[in-house]
């Protein structure tokens, strides 16, 4: 029988895992590998996202399933359902300002695989209240598909390098405000030696063709699977092109620091040159911006 969705179970106890992973493999769902910590699960999201996340509270680390479960809802948009050892008040309501679509307690899993898994303080509620939890939130997850914000762009980590390795449909992509961006570029990371001697400065190899770089005030870089020109007619107004290799953002705190002679921006700490051509509308926008803000 084919499986019917992909799920990430968060427990840092192997034994619970490993009984959860039975139980749900029987009703043929895929689950993911071994998943302690919120460090590990961020992991496997950006390599597989899941359909459903089974989330403990207690894990490995110094990061809770609660603030997992905060990040699942505000920026993966993943649905999620605590199955915790938790079972006080105080947790609960803790736990829902989380926007979890169900709380289970468990109580510790019997040892013989043919004894069946309780997964609530209350003797009624065995393997079919998960099982039936899980049922309802995915066949919600179908019907219901959470609209984005406007002010999020969808990007990819690592997309060049992993394609080749998983395929792009096991990619899973990431939601990015656009206040947190800096630019996009055409330009990797990695130095073109050559051209970097002849030019007599730093000369970066090129992304992928029709690809474009992103990368943000919090030093981070994605990929976006689109040329500049498609990418800046779905951006606010406060982005804008400065050259063949660059859009940048010139409203946020984080990027603008200032301008040098009137050609040249200071993005961080990177000094990124304006070409002619664009030079115009990046004065029409610039007057804007310090419009608006008077």
């Amino acid at each position: 029988m084919k499986e019917k969705a992909h799920l990430l179970v968060v427990e840092d106890k192997s034994l619970i895992y490993k009984k959860l992973k039975m139980l749900l493999k029987s009703h043929y769902y895929s689950v993911d590998a071994y998943t302690p910590s919120v460090e590990k699960a961020l992991a496997h999201i950006q390599k597989r996202r899941p359909d459903l996340v089974l989330l403990d509270i207690d894990l490995q680390g110094e990061q809770s399933g609660i603030e997992l479960g905060q990040m699942l809802h505000d920026q993966y948009y993943i649905p999620f359902i605590y199955v915790t050892d938790f079972d006080d008040d105080q947790t609960f309501y803790e736990a829902l300002q989380t926007h979890q679509t169900d709380f289970i307690s468990k109580k510790d899993l019997p040892l013989s695989s043919d004894m069946p898994l309780l997964v609530s303080t209350k003797p009624q509620l065995d393997e079919k209240r998960l099982i039936r939890a899980i049922q309802m939130v995915l066949n919600q997850s179908l019907k219901v598909k959470p609209q984005l914000p406007k002010e999020l762009l969808m990007v990819y980590p690592d997309y060049v390098q992993k394609t080749k390795e998983m395929g792009v449909d096991a990619l899973t992509q990431i939601p990015i405000p656009f206040k947190e961006i800096l630019y996009f570029t055409t330009n990797s990371q990695e130095l073109d030696p050559h051209r970097s001697q002849q030019r007599q400065k730093k000369i970066y190899k090129k992304v992928e063709r029709n690809n474009a770089r992103v990368y943000t005030w919090l030093k981070k870089s994605y990929i976006l699977p689109q040329n500049l020109s498609t990418i800046l007619g779905k951006l606010p107004p406060y982005f804008a092109r400065i050259s063949e290799d660059y859009i940048v953002n010139l409203h946020s705190d984080f990027a603008l620091k200032g301008r040098i002679n009137g050609k040249r921006l200071l993005i961080e700490e990177e000094v990124l040159e304006i070409s002619d051509r664009y030079k115009s509308d990046v004065e029409k926008r610039l007057s804007r911006i310090y419009e608006n803000m008077k």
